[in-house]
């Protein structure tokens, strides 16, 4: 009886193993006969990890208000492209900067435009109004810049406005603002539309070149009359460089940058920078609109923006002077561009808060006494 006992107690045992492997083995398919989800691909389920970490931004728009051209064509590729390998969408809307801030203003506190290239004054005011941010000082690529870049939003380039002249025809080169004054020129010199950073800039010199300041309005109103008849006011620099070019034109104010590309062109231009006073300070400068929704979407923009590689071809391709102090170009180059801590030192700053509350009567004294010569 012992020995059947046991017999039967190995069998029960056998028996019992065998459903038990039974139901263990039903237990690890789902009810098609498929792997459940929970034990499922485990080599898919990191892959779809790594695909997520390669875009962080899938599914984010981000909507920079920017300048077009070659401007526009240099920040989709080296800024927005490497955004959109991310997952993101960078739709960059074209135009001047009066159309942006006038975006800025009137959708304060929701924003529909994130990122938005000013210049150096309009920045100022948008941060100090509230509708812009404030400089992240701790973006990796802040440091990096020239200490005039990191105010009042990000400086992305820096330009001077000097004189471009045909010297073909003007037989004395010109050197500062002062000679735009000689009888050689008289009726000659081409001013910028008005109002505008350029015209804003003639006028501030007609004083300062005459040891007056840009708050010497009447003053520097009447020493411009002594420039007139003006012979054509300019938006079009296609035009402008047309009009040099046949000479009905010989000089104008005008930034280094886009001279530069006309002289690369061909055309029988210089520019020169003034000494005393300087070319003026311009600025380009973005700032991340005040309420974004894609708040590290845009830091990042501005970081590539204001990094090496960006800055390097803004440099070499676009004659903008860098921003960034890691930028390295050739001496031929240095002399076309503001480059350098001692150049952006010689640039004149303006009082732009006077000008800026100038701006309507500046304009009416512009279209009546100016252009009505």
């Amino acid at each position: 009886m012992k020995r059947i006992r046991n017999h039967r107690q190995v069998v029960m045992s056998f028996v019992l193993a065998m459903l038990m492997l039974l139901v263990s083995a039903c237990g690890s398919k789902s009810s098609d006969g498929s792997a459940p989800s929970s034990s499922a691909a485990p080599s898919e389920t990191s892959s779809a990890a790594a695909s997520d970490n390669d875009q962080p931004y899938k599914g984010e728009k981000l909507v920079v208000g920017v300048w077009g051209g070659s401007y526009g064509d240099t920040i989709k590729k080296y800024v927005a492209g490497p955004l959109e390998a991310k997952g993101a969408k960078v739709e960059l809307v074209l135009g001047g900067t009066g159309d942006r801030l006038s975006k800025l203003y009137a959708e304060k506190g929701n924003p529909s435009m994130d990122v938005a290239f000013l210049n150096l004054y309009e920045a100022k005011k948008a941060i100090e109004d509230g509708v812009g941010e404030p400089v992240d000082k701790t973006l990796p690529n802040f440091p990096q810049l020239y200490p005039a870049a990191q105010e009042n939003g990000y400086g992305m380039t820096f330009m001077g406005l000097g004189i471009v002249y045909n010297k073909d025809l003007v037989k004395e080169p010109i050197k500062e603002w002062s000679d735009l004054w000689r009888a050689d020129l008289k009726g000659k010199i081409a001013f910028p539309t008005y109002p505008g950073f350029e015209g804003d800039a003639l006028i501030a010199m007609a004083g300062k070149a005459f040891e007056k300041t840009e708050k010497d309005d009447q003053a520097n109103f009447d020493k411009l009359k002594e420039l007139t008849p003006v012979p054509m006011t300019y938006s079009n620099l296609d035009e402008l460089f047309l009009e040099m070019k046949n000479g009905s034109v010989l000089a104008a104010p005008i930034f280094n940058s886009y001279a530069n590309e006309y002289i690369k062109k061909g055309y029988p231009v210089e520019f020169v920078s003034p000494n005393s006073p300087g070319p003026v300070m311009a600025k380009d400068t973005i700032v991340i609109a005040k309420g974004t929704k894609h708040e590290a979407l845009a830091k990042e923009f501005v970081n590539l923006a204001i990094g090496l590689e960006t800055q390097q071809h803004f440099a070499e391709d676009l004659f903008f002077g860098p921003t960034n102090k890691e930028v390295k170009v050739s001496d031929d180059l240095a002399k076309q561009i503001v480059y350098g801590e001692d150049a952006v030192s010689k640039l004149e700053i303006l009082d732009w808060n006077y000008i800026i509350s100038k701006r309507s009567e500046w304009t009416q004294k512009w279209n009546t006494e100016i252009l009505a010569k």
